[in-house]
């Protein structure tokens, strides 16, 4: 069966499953994100059922497409959350029309009924679900806005318009990531696999998102019961293998899920184990192998009256001999090193948080208390002397917590709240006292979100902060500040959109890393860091076709930049500006996307580098990203492929080199052998390019040895949910 869309009401009709036995009947399904016409073209032509669309309802709207196994009624109501629309049954088929705003499904509502901010990047779990990634870098490979340096997760870092993430507020489900532990790893260890949305807002952050948000937000959400299972299912669950060829790496992870009343828990656990990789040169990278464990549990209770109540905790770590500076291969002169030293990186994360939003009246109340701690233990055998050890231990903890409420109105919906933060920077060395730095803030905030005409979007808000720092010689320094933004997007027709938006952030006194952390230090003029964030931008949509360019400026002033000699009070200012194009294409059985951005970063005047320019930026230039697929539906088949190309850089040469130019070419195959059991086949680095990525440490330096990506390697992955 199929629909068509078009105006006002139509109709097609060809043999198809009688309606009843069709909404009970459970099927998988595959398909791509397209317009929410073509998505739900597709849907009813996979389901063999009679579907009747209102064009004018479906217009300008689009879908992610679904990914798993659903009923009719219950694929229906997932393609059209959060549409304001819904499938109405009847004798022949469904029919298409306006959501009764009186009847709210009972799950979680998240984001603003009004389009305000536009993120420079968005997945939900259907998205992330069809990336399959395996780290961070993978989730992010189709962006050309998004880099990450690194090469295996416990050294990736996330750049967001040239914007480092220590730069950014990252949130993991609400609670705040306080991971600035030492420069050579990851800030923000992330299992990918456990998420059902990120979202990266660059430059203008709205009020409510938290303090500190310089460079944007970076927003982390990890999946719950309902992203798995359908409305009509109450318990399910899956086993995930993976086998890569290039260093033997093996993948096993599993979930169980389910829900009775009002009642639903989850629980999740992911294992990656390896050997050493091999470069596109044919040569084995030294201390690379695969050594991630992560898990998730999470319980709830709620219904659509009382809100939802829920517990989650989040564990992920990573422990294995790494580069003794874990994210590059070595250096050519200085002090001799051991070759290589244990790196025990582990993120904890837990978070209690209730939530009550009937999307009407003014109390809609949200409450979020956390506890997020990142530890890493090296350990390293002395050149002087083999027989020993010798272990140093850096702990980052934040407590935060936030109360907040949604209130809409006729004039706008309003979010306001106050929050609280408590971090600390704690850095252990046997025989010697504890070193530490703690900040505390507490923060009131209120943002608006509006419709002011037709074609006029607003959002706009305002916070003011108050902070506490103490210092590792226990001075005490306080100081405030306020915070501003507004972005306004205009509809100029049915096809083209311009915007623009600017944001004014204080955001105190960051904690210095743990590893640099010095008793001696003497805490005389610190300084608040604060940030203007500049964008613009235009969008065309017509008929399944996407356009789009921004451009967009970030200044950061009084930047923190402390060294173990140079003392606790050093800062910088930064520089970073940009632009992005797109081209896109959706149609019901492909989709094919080209992104390209040009940033340029500078520290005090000069381009920065990924020396200078660390816990802020990092050189990146000119960045390509292609990404498309075809759809099978017939043989429940997609093929799909995706290159990174990076241009060469030349604005770092004065630093001894510049940044070589590269492109990675990757496929990949979808097959649904069963309802139950998906395949995917891949070659990823197809061409086995040799190559160090754009965001990594060190190419512009001709004293270090930069680590090169993994050359070409092929994948098989299989899933069975049941």
């Amino acid at each position: 069966m199929a629909a068509l869309s078009l105006t006002p009401v139509s109709i097609m009709a060809e043999t198809s499953t009688p309606k009843g036995l069709a909404a009970e009947q459970t099927r998988q399904y595959a398909i791509p994100a397209g317009t929410l016409d073509q998505v739900l073209n597709q849907f009813a032509s996979e389901a063999g059922i009679l579907l009747a669309i209102d064009g004018n309802l479906t217009q300008g709207k689009t879908s992610q497409g679904l990914q798993g196994r659903f009923s009719t009624e219950a694929g229906l109501e997932r393609l059209l959350n959060e549409t304001g629309l819904q499938a109405q049954p009847g004798d022949a088929g469904y029919t298409l029309k306006l959501r009764d705003q009186s009847r709210l499904p009972p799950v979680k509502v998240s984001g603003s009924v009004i389009a305000a901010e536009r993120d420079t990047v968005t997945y939900d779990h259907q998205a992330i679900e069809q990336i399959q990634p395996q780290d961070i870098k993978d989730l992010f490979q189709n962006e050309s806005a998004v880099a990450v340096g690194g090469s295996i997760p416990v050294n990736q870092k996330v750049y967001v318009r040239g914007v480092e993430e220590t730069a950014m507020l990252v949130t993991v489900d609400g609670a705040r990531q306080n991971n600035k532990v030492f420069h050579h790893n990851a800030t923000n260890l992330i299992d990918p696999k456990l998420l059902k949305a990120a979202t990266a807002s660059a430059g203008v952050a709205p009020a409510d998102a938290g303090p500190g948000a310089l460079g944007g937000s970076l927003v982390y959400e990890t999946v719950d019961v309902e992203d798995m299972l359908a409305p009509d299912q109450k318990f399910g669950g899956f086993v995930d293998g993976r086998y890569a060829s290039n260093g033997e790496q093996w993948t096993t992870s599993g979930s169980l899920y389910g829900r009775e009343g009002k009642f639903e828990a989850l629980g999740y656990v992911n294992k990656i184990d390896g050997d050493n990789y091999e470069d596109g040169t044919g040569e084995e990278v030294n201390y690379s192998e695969s050594a991630l464990i992560s898990g998730l549990a999470k319980i709830a209770y709620g219904s659509e009256q009382e809100g939802r109540f829920e517990l989650s905790r989040e564990l992920v770590n990573d422990d294995a001999a790494r580069p003794y500076r874990a994210n590059f291969g070595g250096l050519t002169v200085g002090r001799p090193t051991p070759e290589s030293r244990n790196y025990d990186l582990s993120r904890d994360n837990t978070v209690f948080s209730y939530t009550l939003d009937r999307s009407k009246g003014g109390w809609n109340p949200e409450v979020t208390v956390a506890k997020s701690e990142t530890e890493l233990e090296t350990i390293e055998v002395p050149l002087a002397a083999p027989e020993t050890t010798v272990a140093y231990n850096g702990i980052t903890e934040s407590y935060t917590a936030t109360m907040k409420n949604r209130s809409y109105t006729g004039f706008a919906e309003i979010v306001s709240g106050v929050d609280y933060y408590n971090d600390s920077a704690l850095f252990r060395f046997e025989g010697d006292p504890d070193l530490e730095e703690n900040a505390e803030n507490v923060g009131a905030f209120i943002q608006l979100r509006q419709q002011l005409v037709d074609a006029l979007d607003l959002s706009y808000g305002l916070r003011y902060d108050r902070q506490a720092f103490e210092g590792t010689d226990d001075s005490s320094h306080d100081d405030s500040g306020a915070s501003g933004n507004l972005f306004a997007e205009y509809h100029i027709n049915d096809y083209v959109a311009v915007n623009a938006g600017y944001a004014q952030v204080w955001g105190g006194v960051a904690l210095a890393e743990n590893y640099i952390l010095n008793s001696a230090w003497v805490y005389t003029d610190l300084k608040p860091v604060e940030s203007q964030n500049y964008t613009v931008g235009v969008v065309l949509t017509v008929e399944g076709f996407l356009a789009e360019a921004n451009s967009y400026r970030t200044k950061i002033d009084n930047g923190r930049v402390p060294s173990y000699s140079g003392g606790p009070d050093l800062v910088a200012d930064f520089d970073i500006e940009g632009y992005d194009l797109a081209l896109g294409f959706s149609s019901d059985r492909a989709h094919l996307s080209i992104k390209y951005s040009n940033v340029d970063s500078e520290k005090d005047g000069q381009a920065a580098t990924s020396y200078d320019g660390n816990y802020f930026t990092a050189p990146l230039g000119e960045l390509i990203a292609v990404n498309g697929a075809y759809n099978f539906p017939a043989q429940r088949l997609t093929l799909g492929v995706s290159a990174e190309v990076s241009l060469e850089n030349d604005a770092v040469e004065d630093s001894g080199a510049k940044q070589d130019g590269y492109t990675v070419i990757n496929m990949y195959a979808d097959y649904q052998l069963l309802d139950s059991l998906a395949l995917r086949f891949s070659v990823d680095n197809l061409n086995n390019e040799a190559y160090t990525d754009r965001a990594s440490y060190g190419q512009e330096f001709t004293t270090v040895k930069p680590l090169l990506e993994p050359g070409r390697s092929y994948t098989l992955n299989a899933r069975y949910t049941f």
